[in-house]
């Protein structure tokens, strides 16, 4: 006869724990396949609980395939493969992905949130929920809601000098998620060319989609076209207004040798990264490659995670006419990854000026930052084992420095010391002895403190 120890006085009720008993007696083996279970009357005045309350138990295994009945004759233990038998836990469970806690980290360019304006972007979160209810839980349209692409369309207009109708605009959550679209799009026997050195991401989505792609090298312009013609790709995605982690910007003369290789055969194109565009520091911003391009041969890309935080995880990109008909007619089954809830916050804050006060604000900011970062440098001997590579744009620039050590030596000694920093050499798919003991910085969410500390452990180090 089963015996349980039932607590009468527990949340839980008694059928779960009668259940929950016997099922661990089944997995156990202390009940063995095919062995039959008392019967309902017999276990209920055996334990003093309700006829009721055995049958509730005995339904919950039967529905989860822990017995099996047998008509006339009762229930039964199942015969459980071993594989599924799960195991018992003895300790509580721990993640190991957790991330290892720096004193500085250089690496992972974040932004800094003390500056974002949260109390305006809450009021924004305020006045979406008193918005009509209908349409904040209605289905988001495929290629995101028509408010949002209307305001980025409004604001490339006035900022990147670009024409585009919001009809050509997909909103996605990321730019992976987009990129894994275009893939789609372009199908997966197209030949994508890569910059190297590059943003390894983009790497990465193309090798986990199986696509082919090349990585062609970059001169003082940007991708080389000697190699770019023979490789035989099909599509190139290239950063022009601002490369990251080089910061080139690519000149006029080799956006028109792009604009005329793409031009040559009818299903090439380019994919433009603008990622960090707003952020040049001198002059006005760089226009993209979209706003020469007269054939619709340009894919643009951009993300707000840069300009107003990570977790904002709105991406879009802006597709010829042509492209675009082709993802309304094989791809608009795809459901928009954004809630409409952030979109109709975004489209707010960008319709109310926000979004540009904010990016001055920043940009002021950051100029500080870069700035702090190169005098502390320059006013430590450091600066004797150093070279400052940098073009005033973006959140980051190159130190290039004197050591024997090799770049795995260097990031490992820096990491003993808790700082987190990669080494312009990680983003290259070919070794390229040029770009050896070259520190990729990315100062954005540093302080002042932490640019010191890093400043005289490097210079140890060195």
């Amino acid at each position: 006869m089963i015996t349980v120890n039932l607590n009468y006085e527990s949340a839980t009720s008694l059928y779960i724990q009668l259940y929950e008993s016997i099922k661990k007696d089944i997995i156990n083996k202390s009940l063995a396949p095919d062995s039959i279970l008392p019967s309902k009357r017999s276990l209920a005045a055996h334990l003093g609980i309700s006829v009721k309350t055995v049958e509730n138990a005995y339904s919950q295994l039967l529905l989860e395939g822990y017995v099996y009945s047998v008509e006339k004759k009762g229930f039964f233990v199942s015969q459980l493969s071993d594989y599924r038998t799960p195991s018992v836990r003895t300790r509580p469970y721990h993640s190991k992905y957790q991330d290892e806690a720096y004193l500085v980290d250089l690496k992972a360019n974040k932004n800094s949130m003390e500056m974002f304006p949260a109390s305006t972007w809450y009021r924004m979160m305020r006045e979406t929920l008193s918005y009509d209810t209908s349409r904040l839980l209605d289905t988001v349209p495929f290629n995101g809601l028509s408010e949002l692409r209307i305001a980025i369309a409004r604001y490339l207009l006035e900022f990147r000098g670009m024409t585009v109708s919001p009809d050509q605009i997909i909103i996605g959550a990321g730019t992976e998620y987009l990129y894994t679209r275009l893939i789609q799009l372009l199908g997966r026997n197209t030949r994508f060319a890569v910059e190297d050195p590059g943003y390894n991401k983009i790497r990465a989505i193309y090798q986990s989609n199986e696509v082919f792609y090349e990585a062609i090298g970059l001169d003082k312009d940007g991708i080389r076209m000697d190699f770019l013609e023979a490789s035989d790709c099909d599509v190139v995605h290239v950063a022009p207004a601002h490369h990251f982690p080089l910061g080139l910007v690519m000149p006029i003369t080799r956006r028109l040798e792009l604009l005329s290789w793409v031009n040559e055969k009818k299903d090439r194109y380019i994919i433009e990264d603008d990622y960090d565009c707003e952020y040049r520091y001198h002059g006005i911003p760089v226009p993209p490659l979209y706003s020469i391009d007269v054939r619709g041969k340009v894919i643009y890309m951009n993300t707000f995670s840069k300009c107003i935080a990570p977790a904002v995880r709105i991406s879009y990109m802006v597709l010829p006419e042509e492209l675009m008909e082709k993802y309304i007619s094989t791809m608009n089954f795809y459901s928009c990854s954004v809630s409409s809830f952030d979109q109709f916050t975004l489209a707010k804050f960008m319709d109310g000026g926000y979004l540009e006060r904010h990016i001055n604000r920043m940009k002021r900011f950051y100029v500080k930052q870069h700035n702090d970062f190169i005098e502390a440098i320059s006013h430590s001997s450091l600066s004797e084992k150093s070279q400052v590579i940098e073009d005033a744009a973006g959140t980051h620039f190159l130190l290039k420095v004197t050591t024997s050590l090799t770049d795995n030596e260097l990031i490992q000694k820096l990491r003993e010391k808790k700082i987190l920093i990669s080494c312009l050499s990680e983003y290259c798919e070919h070794h390229n002895p040029a770009y050896d003991a070259t520190l990729i910085i990315n100062y954005s969410g540093i302080t002042a403190q932490q640019i010191q500390y890093f400043v005289e452990t490097l210079n140890g180090i060195l």
